[in-house]
């Protein structure tokens, strides 16, 4: 006999196949239709057209059951693909409701033991492996469905089609995308080579490509590592013969990373000409031997537009003798940079500096190492919302603390410090309100910030609390989006106010030196501060879109790159400490023109128009108009200030003088601004933007040393290659 529906609903709440926010969310008349309703099938579909269910959820239900629906915290939405031993699935986290992808693994007594060997090789692969370009591991188990143990892992769900569907689809690539492809997936491998891990299995189909032209590896299925247990015969042939090395025929257990550099030279032919390289003619083996004796294939062949030193390069990849190849995915990323054209190299020279972390700019600092964690108390009796927001909040790299009690509440911030506190209204004995107005009278915690939670109050009784000392409300339930999104928004706040405070103080360091070392008369001292006040004011109140992290970050590889070139014969007596330190505090208004630019500008997710161009190059102009009004109602030319013009206005002049707002050349663009150019244009390549996604440290440096003739100061650059370590490790230690 079947369950009635009403129990049927309740196994799909408690096995977790349903969420149960998603169905209180309905109205209690369509629960209750749901509910009435004694046909199975009909349930089901009234489900999917609430959103509850999803298609395939739907059709398991109907012809099987609800398990294997869950794994562990994960509820599978959709089925993507499947491979020759798993199925991929999307999936969402059941508390975080965080898109994944997981693939699955289901065991059986007839299937080769050694699948299951290759199955966690390439978990624990990409688990190794924390690469921008290399798909990202989130987590592992094993779960019994029906008694049969199924094995998973859960990656990233990346957006976008893989490289094989976008040739398929839309024809083959122009040569400066593709090669922007090939390059990024060139990065992933000397990550993985480095890490002694040889791919095997790199083809179009391997190739995630999302939207915004970011290219991932999939799928280390087929990984060798070193000292890893055989699970290969020798005479097997692992990967797709149309793409994997000649030498693999011999034993694929003993190749190197130059077989991956192979069938990297294959996956460009096809990106470039939509044709495999090496068509199947008999079967794997003889293929595979007559290729060792085969001269490699020419692209221009079938495009006789391609470049001749592309084809080239392609055929040296693909060469049937491995010591033919180049000797390293770094070598090939070296010389694809000739075949980016300039609107590929995503050089912010001409180019939107597009919000990041939307964070507020660094006021003038000289404080070093990693920005600090923000400490969170979250305060609810609702264990649910506690593991949620706690779990959210720590995935943000945020230290979080919870108590269950309004009084409990109170006696940690007796005795601790915290940025934020999440407070709900209805707790018991002291409810939220309570604490809040205890908070602000005790006034012990500067900038303090607190967000109210309610599921019973309305929107105009919450934001009352506005004034009476709350910073922010959330109305139950609300989504992880909406928390993360607020919590940021009210830190940010805090930052600003707190880097206010240092502001100030600041400014009476700079007053005290000035009136030990400079002896300079009291009224300039004002006006000096009134200046930079004004100036830092200006920044922070139009809500510029650069992060603290990304101006400290400038700061601190300022003082390295000046502190490197005053060794060198060309800048000896140019960059003593003043200077250094007057730079310092000139660097974070680069891009203080910004502030008029218009949103739509600023904000646009894709590559800009002449017209938005000219808007956006004229940020320059108004950033050092800006600071010289400053100059002029003041007064005076402080040293500070026309430093800060300087780099204003010229940080995207060009060495070869095709830069902007004035086409300086050589030594006639300020020392300041050369500078500048420099640890700006690497700190963008560094950091995703809404138009490009983020480069490796090797990319940026290889962009820069090898793909940017005439852009920098040669000297500088010279020396900026000597310290480029040191500057990886800041970004490290100091990320967005």
């Amino acid at each position: 006999m079947k369950q009635p529906p009403d129990r049927w609903l309740e196994q799909l709440l408690l096995e977790g196949v349903l969420i149960p926010e998603d169905w209180e969310a309905l109205s209690e008349d369509k629960r209750a239709d749901i509910c009435r309703l004694t046909n199975r099938d009909a349930a089901i579909s009234a489900l999917v057209e609430a959103k509850l269910l999803t298609t395939f959820q739907a059709y398991r239900l109907r012809y099987g059951s609800c398990e294997g629906l869950v794994l562990g915290n994960y509820r599978l939405i959709d089925r993507i693909g499947a491979g020759g031993m798993a199925t991929v699935f999307r999936a969402e986290h059941r508390r975080l409701r965080q898109a994944v992808a997981i693939k699955v693994y289901v065991a059986s007594a007839d299937q080769d033991p050694r699948s299951l060997t290759r199955f966690y090789t390439e978990a624990r692969a990409i688990a190794r492996l924390q690469h921008p370009h290399i798909l990202h591991a989130i987590d592992a188990g094993e779960v019994l469905v029906q008694q049969v143990p199924w094995h998973y892992f859960v990656t990233e769900l990346i957006p976008g089609r893989n490289l094989e569907t976008i040739v398929q689809d839309d024809g083959p690539l122009d040569p400066p995308q593709a090669c922007s492809l090939i390059h990024q997936i060139a990065d992933a491998l000397q990550a993985a080579h480095e890490a002694g891990l040889i791919h095997r299995d790199i083809k179009p189909s391997n190739i995630m490509v999302t939207p915004d032209g970011q290219a991932k590896l999939l799928d280390f299925g087929l990984t060798l590592a070193p000292g890893s247990r055989r699970v290969t015969d020798p005479g097997a042939i692992l990967g797709t013969v149309g793409y994997i090395a000649p030498e693999q025929v011999r034993d694929a257990t003993r190749v190197d990373a130059r077989a991956d550099l192979f069938s990297l030279g294959c996956t460009l032919f096809w990106a470039l000409t939509g044709t495999d390289p090496f068509p199947s003619h008999t079967g794997a083996i003889q293929d595979l031997l007559r290729r060792l004796n085969q001269a490699p294939p020419s692209a221009r062949a079938i495009r006789p537009s391609l470049p001749l030193a592309l084809d080239l390069l392609i055929q040296r990849l693909m060469d049937p003798n491995p010591d033919l190849r180049y000797p390293s995915a770094q070598a090939v990323m070296g010389v694809l940079y000739p075949f980016w054209d300039a609107r590929h190299h995503d050089l912010p020279v001409s180019l939107p500096t597009i919000a990041e972390s939307r964070g507020p700019v660094a006021l003038p600092t000289f404080a070093s190492g990693a920005p600090r964690q923000h400490r969170v108390l979250i305060a609810d009796d609702e264990r649910s919302i506690r593991m949620l927001c706690s779990s959210a909040l720590q995935n943000d790299r945020m230290l979080v603390d919870v108590v269950d009690n309004g009084r409990d509440a109170i006696d940690y911030l007796m005795k601790q410090s915290a940025d934020l506190l999440l407070l709900d209204i209805n707790m018991p004995e002291i409810n939220g309100v309570e604490v809040l107005r205890y908070v602000r009278e005790l006034n012990q915690h500067t900038h303090l910030k607190v967000m109210m939670f309610s599921g019973h109050s309305s929107s105009d009784e919450l934001a009352r609390l506005l004034s009476e000392g709350a910073d922010d409300f959330l109305i139950k339930p609300f989504s992880i989006v909406q928390l993360r999104a607020r919590v940021r928004n009210v830190l940010r706040l805090k930052d600003v106010q707190e880097r206010s405070d240092q502001l100030n103080q600041h400014l009476l360091a700079v007053n005290s030196e000035l009136e030990r070392n400079l002896q300079i008369h009291d009224g300039d001292l004002l006006r000096s501060r009134g200046a930079l006040v004004l100036a830092v004011t200006k920044l922070v109140e139009q809500r510029t879109h650069e992060s603290a992290a990304h101006l400290l970050r400038l700061q601190r590889n300022a003082r390295l790159l000046c502190e490197e070139a005053a060794q060198m014969a060309g800048f000896q007596g140019l960059m003593d400490e003043t200077f250094i330190r007057t730079l310092e505090d000139s660097i974070p208004l680069h891009d203080i023109g910004k502030i008029a630019l218009p949103d739509y500008i600023l904000l646009k997710p894709g590559r800009l128009d002449a017209e938005e161009r000219l808007y956006m190059e004229a940020h320059t102009t108004i950033g050092a108009t800006t600071l010289a009004e400053v100059v002029r109602v003041h007064g005076f030319a402080a040293g500070f200030l026309q430093m800060a013009v300087d780099v204003a206005r010229h940080h995207h002049e060009r060495w070869d003088g095709n830069g902007y707002p004035d086409r300086l050349s050589g030594i006639d663009i300020p020392l300041a601004a050369r500078i500048t150019t420099i640890v700006d244009v690497y700190d963008a390549l560094r950091s995703q933007r809404n138009y490009k996604p983020a480069l490796s440290h090797h990319s940026a440096m290889a962009a820069m040393l090898q793909a940017s003739e005439g852009q920098f100061d040669p000297q500088l650059l010279q020396a900026f290659a000597r310290i480029a370590p040191q500057m990886e490790r800041i970004f490290r230690e100091m990320p967005n």
